[in-house]
């Protein structure tokens, strides 16, 4: 880090020897005890002459490391709507599955598999809008695709 000698020096160079002097701290070359009189000789100087002292006898330390990037998922995310709509699905699919086989069960053979009309078309419309990334039409929002708000919308709102 380079300073100019018999500058007056600023809060964020002082900062910066300040983030330095924590870095010498935490490789072990400066005792707790060091480290509190070296900021406060940084905090009390005036020049960046006077500052750069604290680190004379230091070596210069490595650049901080960078923040680690943030751990990336295989694919894009659902929106939250969306996973609900799943959970809702699977909570349904695994109910009706369930009375399915207790029927099964007590009849004592398989009746017929009528869970499918339920889970079938319901994940097969959610599967659709998922891929197509529907989120909706504009009479739920109240918008039309002019982004003006429709007639029916507006007057319904009143009603209520």
């Amino acid at each position: 880090m380079e300073y100019a000698d018999g500058v007056r020096i600023s809060d964020p160079e002082r900062e910066r020897l300040v983030d330095e002097l924590g870095r010498h701290l935490t490789a072990g070359r400066l005792t707790i005890g060091e480290f509190d009189q070296r900021v406060g000789a940084v905090y009390r100087s005036v020049t960046t002459d006077e500052a750069r002292r604290v680190l004379s006898d230091l070596p210069a330390a490595p650049p901080p490391a960078p923040a680690p990037a943030p751990a990336r998922t295989a694919g894009p995310r659902l929106p939250v709507h969306q996973r609900i709509e799943w959970a809702a699905w699977a909570a349904a699919g695994t109910i009706n599955l369930a009375i399915w086989a207790i029927v099964s069960i007590a009849v004592g053979a398989a009746v017929y598999p009528w869970p499918i009309w339920v889970i079938g078309p319901w994940g097969l419309v959610l599967l659709g809008r998922t891929l197509a990334g529907r989120e909706g039409t504009a009479s739920s929002t109240g918008f039309s695709r002019s982004g003006r708000q429709s007639h029916r919308w507006c007057a319904s709102q009143l009603r209520l």
